[in-house]
């Protein structure tokens, strides 16, 4: 007699953003982003140093990063280096796992990263950016998001987590960050927030601009813009989001969101809505 067992999806994948490799020559520094999906940035050589939120990494080969949606992330090449960088939308009980994770990948997970790569390198004219591919053919995405599976169910059966850089700068730049969310609902000047982390203003604005790539200021507004994002898709309307997160007016804070996000908060709330 034949049982039959459910297959319950422990993660999906839903959508594609980017498929790509970058290589960079150290000392090269990315601005920084945040963005409403997720992505991972795996080291095929060479060595980076990553904020993420307020966490500070140094990666090397075979380190693989998640950033999770909406997380503030920037890296700086400490050495030449080779990047493969994908990005998803993704949801499933396993994706919580995660969240604010670098690992360091064993000899089986490299292999499934290059026979992922050499996948993709049998196409033809890629020339190093796999995105012009999304639409080859009808099997494409299966084929990448399947590999993308595999490496993420092994990593969680058996994985090494990579240590969070600690050093005098990088502690400071976590307390500020933590510091500026248990005041997103309210405000928090350069000089308060110094205060708390016992440093000058000018000693906290140069440890921001080494690890954010922004001013003080501007990284605790996107801070507030992300927690936006999240009142907007729980249900909050725009006034009540604009009043819980402390914005002088709703006319601010529109324009705020809409400079920062590219849309307007209205058109996040109505796609929220219609649950799209």
């Amino acid at each position: 007699m034949w049982i039959s067992r459910e297959v319950k999806e422990q993660i999906k994948i839903t959508s594609m953003y980017s498929l790509f490799e970058s290589d960079r020559k150290s000392g090269y520094s990315f601005e920084g982003e945040s963005h409403n999906f997720w992505e991972c940035v795996y080291i095929e050589k060479g060595g980076i140093r990553v904020s993420a939120d307020e966490r500070i990494y140094s990666m090397t080969e075979n380190d693989i990063i998640f950033h999770k949606p909406l997380e503030l992330h920037k890296f700086d090449v400490q050495k030449d280096a080779r990047l493969f960088i994908f990005s998803f939308s993704a949801n499933g009980s396993l994706m919580n796992f995660f969240r604010d994770k670098v690992f360091s990948l064993n000899e089986r997970q490299q292999s499934t990263v290059n026979d992922f790569l050499n996948f993709l390198k049998r196409k033809e004219g890629i020339n190093g950016n796999y995105s012009v591919l999304f639409s080859a053919d009808k099997t494409f995405l299966q084929i990448v998001i399947s590999y993308i599976y595999i490496l993420f169910l092994d990593i969680f059966n058996e994985n090494e987590e990579t240590e969070i850089l600690v050093s005098p700068d990088s502690e400071i730049f976590s307390q500020a960050v933590g510091f500026m969310n248990e005041r997103i609902f309210s405000s928090a000047s350069i000089s308060e927030i110094a205060r708390h982390c016992r440093i000058s203003p000018s000693g906290l604005k140069r440890i921001f601009k080494k690890y954010s790539g922004l001013s003080v200021h501007k990284y605790f507004i996107k801070l507030k813009i992300n927690s936006a994002t999240e009142l907007l898709n729980e249900g909050y309307n725009i006034t009540e989001t604009a009043d819980k997160l402390g914005f002088s007016s709703q006319g601010y804070f529109s324009h705020t969101y809409k400079r920062e996000t590219g849309i307007s908060p209205s058109a996040q709330n109505k796609h929220n809505i219609s649950g799209g």
